[in-house]
């Protein structure tokens, strides 16, 4: 017999250091070269301008400025985009050279300014050339109906918008009006009883 009790087995006392990961410097904050931006496990976020990736994928700050974060679009290799956030460092230098101005002042500096007036030369009328006479419809004759006035305007504006040519001297032999063809009519049996 054993002369000691058992013991119980744990098999649930085990945890790992802690990784605190995250990011470090958020938009808008300064950063100085070397300084960790974002530790994170995968390449959540990406890297812009001035920064670089650890092995770890920790974004590091490759230049002293300002942090700035940015969505992007990335294109798989199937087509598909899905949208992503980079960071970047830019200098202070060009921060401070970005003028950021009211719509009221960009509107106004838009507009052309006024030219100083200069006495104008009278405008001379250019002579305009006359139209073709068009003939109006025989006021004796009785009045149709207003579709078929509508008719006889349209082809009068096409008449005056017509632009006359020049005859040719060639020897045209004149149009002969045809009768129009009439159809022979069908003649009725009559029936006998």
């Amino acid at each position: 017999m054993a002369h000691k009790k058992a013991a119980g087995s744990a098999k649930n006392l085990r945890d790992s250091q802690p990784k605190y990961r995250g990011v470090k410097l958020f938009g808008g904050q300064k950063a100085v070269a070397g300084n960790i931006i974002i530790r994170q496990n995968g390449s959540k976020y990406e890297c812009g301008k001035n920064t670089y990736l650890a092995a770890d994928f920790t974004i590091h700050a490759s230049i002293d400025g300002v942090v700035v974060f940015k969505k992007k679009n990335f294109r798989r290799f199937d087509g598909r985009t899905y949208l992503k956030t980079v960071v970047a460092v830019f200098p202070e230098v060009e921060r401070g050279k970005l003028k950021v101005e009211s719509p009221k002042l960009k509107a106004e500096s838009l507009k052309p300014k006024a030219e100083p007036k200069v006495a104008k030369e009278p405008v001379v009328a250019k002579p305009v050339a006359k139209k073709p006479v068009v003939k109006k419809a025989d006021s004796s004759l009785p009045p149709r109906s207003s579709s078929s006035a509508q008719n006889d305007k349209s082809k009068a504006e096409k008449v005056v918008a017509k632009k006359p040519v020049a005859k040719k001297a060639s020897a045209e032999k004149p149009a002969v009006k045809k009768a129009p063809a009439k159809k022979p009519v069908a003649k009725k049996k009559e029936k006998s009883e």
